[in-house]
């Protein structure tokens, strides 16, 4: 497996995988440059933060995203003034398949909770995404992550994500940065609901947070993006190889944040202009990250 420090070096060294080992593949009307079952870890789930000049990564967009899933609204009226991507996977009434929050934040988020709550080397911690009904239900949106799998090990908290398919450009920087903020806030939760518990007699002893794994069936670089990864390789990575990749901002949630709480912070759901998104993202984002 690769381990990596930061999601920054991730994206970088992934791309340079793919350059040396991807294999040419067609799906879907498009040609693709792609690594079969391709896996990685991140060290600091809160270091996501990418400053790589050819692919401009906006973090208050991620946020953005982060907030409406914790919104748990399938419709892309909101989301779609950001990223034009929801636009074209929407159906006949405007909705998708992938807003992440409407499979991780119901019970299945509570069972895992507790699950990790009473066996604290439990394996069943496991939340499901892509569903059997997604066969054939959107085919503009059949979801790319099949599950999340949370692991309690030498008093960390791990994530492992499972997705079918990843685009290495696009779509992987904003899932990674997605799904270490599921991450955090399962920590968070653990930690606020286990502050008076205990078991055989002994108090429960808070979490601090692991790693982030994540493995991708088809992780794969569009041609529409090659020039900007060879671009990438040829400066970004020439120069990070001779003086180290740099300390970037973090993104470490403030612990009062907790699944209890999300609708206070969540992308509300009536129709809203782009600017006022914006806002509502900036100002929230004061309120998230210590």
């Amino acid at each position: 497996m690769n381990i990596y420090k930061t999601l920054n070096e991730a994206f970088v060294m992934s791309l340079k995988h793919m350059q040396e080992h991807g294999s040419l593949v067609h799906s879907r009307g498009t040609a693709q440059r792609e690594v079969l079952f391709y896996s990685l870890c991140i060290d600091d789930p809160t270091a996501m933060s990418i400053d790589v000049p050819g692919r401009k990564f906006n973090p208050d967009y991620a946020i953005a995203e982060w907030l409406w899933y914790l919104s748990k609204n399938r419709s892309v009226n909101n989301i779609g003034k950001l990223a034009n991507i929801w636009l074209k996977i929407q159906d006949d009434v405007g909705e998708c398949e992938s807003n992440y929050g409407t499979y991780l934040l119901d019970d299945q988020w509570k069972w895992a909770l507790k699950e990790l709550i009473k066996d604290k080397d439990t394996r069943r911690a496991t939340l499901a995404i892509n569903q059997p009904y997604h066969k054939g239900k959107n085919d503009n949106d059949y979801p790319c992550t099949q599950y999340v799998h949370f692991f309690i090990r030498d008093n960390e908290l791990h994530l492992g994500v499972h997705m079918r398919s990843n685009d290495a450009v696009f779509g992987f920087c904003n899932d990674v940065f997605t799904f270490c903020m599921f991450q955090q806030l399962m920590l968070n939760d653990y930690n606020h609901h286990i502050q008076s518990g205990q078991i055989d007699g002994e108090p429960l002893e808070k979490l601090k947070l692991g790693k982030y794994y994540h493995t991708a069936g088809s992780f794969h670089v569009y041609e529409a993006h090659w020039r900007m990864m060879d671009k990438v390789l040829d400066n970004y990575f020439v120069q990070k190889e001779e003086t180290g990749y740099p300390n970037l901002n973090k993104y470490k949630l403030r612990d009062n944040i907790i699944s209890e709480s999300i609708n206070e912070i969540s992308l509300p759901t009536h129709d809203m202009t782009k600017e006022e998104i914006k806002q509502i993202t900036k100002n929230t984002k004061g309120l998230l990250y210590v």
